[in-house]
């Protein structure tokens, strides 16, 4: 094995040019027929015995060639590597270039290092947090939202449906004649136009038969988005019973409907001050990336694109979209929502190596207590066998990326305090 040539393509990208000569080749050539002859049943020879030449007339060409170019590739690339001093942060990609019995072969390896960051001040970047304030208007609201939630239900068969009772409702359409009838529930007014002025005032048992315009957004696809001649029968009215201020109190084991609204003020109060400082991170950390260079090699990027496509997937499962909805709702082609795929794998990437690299600026490392309570956590969550726990457990690379991961978690934790010291210290008179 001979190293032709190595080049530096990028910080991040090194590209070697190996050659194996004749005899090497010769010799991965007899490998790969000994390898794929094992099993093959030759008159007059146990299996795999039988000599090269008999052998190799039994056994496909091709097959032998890509076994043989596996393991000139493996063991080549392996001593090449040591001999540069060249750890791979990704698997390399191999390009042959010259490859045929008794002759050299010859080929490339594109190999992706390790990511490098030259890390912008940081420390001087200032993301200024809004004054963050909480209106009566705003408690009021989260109290009717905590009315909707701890609603009661109860069964009025002697009166008119009323706007927010809940409706079992059957839908038969008229055409085809043996079409099914199929049963669902509404909340008069929360429903659609002809549907809620069609229930409005109706009783327990009555049924109408009417044309109904559905909503694309109708739960059933036979339906929806169509005009369609329907009989409607109103089965059964819930009136829904709502708690007042005191039965509310009681209810969240809040001494008063007063304690309740501070409560929900200090709630909110909590949750708006974090969603400052979280959008004041995500401003610092883009301010970073256009202040810092962040070499990132393309076989982590595509890698990173790939799971954030399918990240993005099961948002659009969680969302019952198809990607065709999408597009049309978003005004995008395929190839532009390709590219912002890309984009927000980039981000996230050069967010990643920018506070790991902070991470080893400041010196921030988890404690073994941390880690164990970390991994306890991951495993809690994530096997489901004791086999799977002990393995998790021993698993060393698993350990590795928990570790990162909560030196990123600490260095966003820095960044954070960073955002409200600078805020406390512009307060001060």
């Amino acid at each position: 094995m001979q190293v032709l040539s190595v080049q530096q393509l990028n910080p991040v990208t090194i590209q070697i040019t190996i050659e194996a000569d004749t005899e090497t080749v010769q010799r991965a050539f007899d490998r790969a027929v000994r390898y794929l002859g094992k099993n093959v049943r030759v008159p007059g020879f146990r299996p795999g015995q039988a000599p090269l030449n008999i052998l190799k007339q039994m056994l496909a060409p091709d097959m032998v060639r890509r076994v043989a170019s596996e393991i000139l590739v493996e063991e080549s690339l392996e001593r090449a590597l040591q001999e540069q001093n060249i750890t791979p942060y990704r698997e390399p990609r191999v390009e042959i270039e010259q490859f045929q019995e008794g002759e050299p072969f010859r080929f490339k390896a594109t190999i992706p290092l390790r990511p490098v960051v030259e890390l912008g001040d940081y420390e001087s970047v200032h993301i200024p947090l809004p004054t963050v304030e909480v209106s009566d208007d705003e408690v009021q609201r989260m109290i009717e939202a905590l009315r909707d939630e701890t609603l009661t239900l109860e069964r009025v068969s002697d009166a008119q449906a009323e706007v927010e009772d809940r409706l079992v409702i059957q839908l038969r359409p008229l055409e085809p004649a043996e079409a099914r009838p199929q049963r669902f529930m509404v909340i008069l007014g929360r429903s659609f136009a002809d549907l809620d002025n069609a229930l409005a005032g109706m009783r327990e048992n009555e049924t109408k038969q009417l044309e109904l315009t559905f909503p694309e957004s109708w739960d059933d696809p036979e339906l929806a988005g169509k005009t369609v001649p329907v009989e409607l029968t109103l089965q059964q009215i819930h009136r829904p019973r709502y708690k007042d201020d005191e039965e509310l109190a009681q209810f969240f084991r809040f001494e008063s409907p007063d304690a309740l609204r501070e409560g929900l003020r200090e709630s909110l109060l909590s949750r708006k001050m974090q969603d400052a400082i979280n959008s004041a991170t995500d401003q610092l950390l883009q301010t970073l990336r256009e202040q810092s260079t962040v070499h990132i090699p393309d076989a982590l990027i595509e890698e990173e694109t790939r799971a954030e496509a399918v990240r993005f997937v099961e948002q659009l499962q969680a969302s019952r979209l198809t990607l065709e909805q999408f597009l049309e709702q978003s005004n995008m082609t395929r190839e532009q929502l390709q590219e912002a795929l890309r984009q927000r794998a980039l981000a996230r990437l050069q967010n990643t190596f920018i506070l790991l690299e902070i991470a080893n600026k400041e010196q921030l490392e988890p404690t073994h207590e941390e880690i164990e309570q970390y991994l306890d956590q991951f495993i809690e969550e994530n096997a489901k066998t004791p086999q799977e726990r002990a393995r998790m457990r021993s698993d060393r690379d698993l350990r590795y990326q928990l570790t990162q991961e909560l030196r990123i978690e600490k260095a966003l934790q820095k960044l954070t305090a960073n955002l409200q010291n600078k805020e406390a210290e512009g307060a001060t008179p």
